[in-house]
């Protein structure tokens, strides 16, 4: 099974979804033990000119120890998956965002989360991403 958090979820709302077909459940079952790894740089997908990436977008604001804060203008309406986490694959926090057109911001308690590198995952329609963050 896949180490990732979101990819875990991912896969068993799909697999939960497939039950209904023997076939599709049969084949989701067959491609779930496949490794999957987390891509460092975006690949094959193309933004219109001018438009920069949802992770290229997000400003993460950590100058406060109690607290990190997501923010991100959107020209549409989107839902992601995000999960705050340490290079080692420990998960801080998970959750979805529903971001709605305009400015967006999303508050995260982080009095217990350690100083140092963490990593935002976001899982959106098109890819799957992480951005490296310092606390």
């Amino acid at each position: 099974m896949a180490k990732h958090f979101l990819i875990r979820r991912a896969g068993r709302a799909a697999a939960a979804s497939a039950a209904m077909l023997a076939p599709v459940s049969f084949s989701v079952a067959a491609t779930a033990d496949i490794a999957w790894s987390m891509p460092s740089k975006r690949i094959a997908v193309e933004d219109p000119v001018h438009k920069k990436h949802l992770l290229e977008r997000i400003h993460i604001d950590t100058d406060s120890q109690e607290r990190v804060v997501l923010c991100v203008d959107m020209d549409e309406e989107n839902f992601v998956l995000f999960q705050v986490g340490m290079p080692d694959g420990r998960v801080l926090r998970s959750g979805s965002w529903l971001l709605a057109p305009g400015p967006n911001e999303l508050v995260l308690d982080a009095r217990t989360w350690p100083s140092g590198t963490l990593e935002l995952s976001v899982l959106t329609k098109k890819d799957l991403m992480k951005l490296d963050f310092e606390r």
